[in-house]
């Protein structure tokens, strides 16, 4: 009989250390993926890019020397030869507003430039959007369905917008002095010929340029 009690004593003491090292297992197997998570999530924090946010842009004003424009072409992604084929040129269809302010209203900046009319934007500067620092197609113009006459270029226009509406308001001086200055760089640092700078008129649309921009005196000043 105490043979028997001893045994039962000795076996229960047994299973309770064997249950005791199971816990202790438990304890450190759960410890150990708490701690590869802990450090995942830190490498996740670490290695992931930054939160994204609206159109990063940068702003060009005019400066003295001659080659201001230059900085234009110091973009992320180097610009390929032959990549852009024409340039297309419309308005806001808004009294006014800035690359940030355009792009919160189609989710996203559609353009590559947009040139400011002093509201919301300082007049003439010329705002370089993510579009053209990452080398990327422009979007849909307003959220529609690209203008047929792009259809032809697919990706390979350049996309500029001039905040106003010109169908109400000419351009201001400042304006149209910036976009010639910056399609004239276009032009000559991509060779695109005059042809291809187009302005279409689309009557109440922001995919056109507005029927009271000076379309004839403006291609006055293209290059060839």
């Amino acid at each position: 009989m105490s043979n028997s009690r001893r045994t039962s004593s000795r076996g229960s003491k047994d299973g309770a250390a064997t249950k005791g090292k199971g816990a202790g297992r438990k304890v450190i197997v759960l410890v150990s993926l708490l701690g590869s998570l802990t450090l995942a999530s830190i490498l996740l924090l670490v290695w992931a890019p930054a939160p994204l946010t609206p159109d990063t842009v940068r702003n060009l004003v005019a400066q003295r020397e001659e080659r201001w424009l230059d900085e234009i072409y110091e973009t992320e992604a180097g610009i390929k030869a032959g990549r852009w084929q024409c340039i297309y040129i419309h308005h806001s269809k808004g009294p006014e507003g800035d690359a940030l302010t355009l792009g919160q209203r189609t989710g996203g900046l559609p353009d590559h430039f947009v040139i400011g009319n002093g509201y919301g934007c300082e007049d003439g500067v010329i705002q370089v959007g993510e579009r053209w620092n990452g080398q990327q197609a422009a979007g849909v113009v307003g959220g529609r369905q690209p203008l047929p006459q792009l259809a032809g270029v697919a990706d390979g226009y350049i996309s500029i917008c001039l905040v106003g509406d010109f169908d109400q308001k000419v351009p201001t001086a400042l304006q149209l002095q910036r976009l010639g200055e910056l399609v004239q760089s276009l032009q000559q640092k991509l060779r695109i010929p005059g042809a291809a700078v187009w302005a279409f008129d689309r009557p109440g649309s922001v995919a056109g340029i507005g029927r009271r921009f000076p379309v004839v005196a403006f291609s006055e000043h293209l290059l060839p």
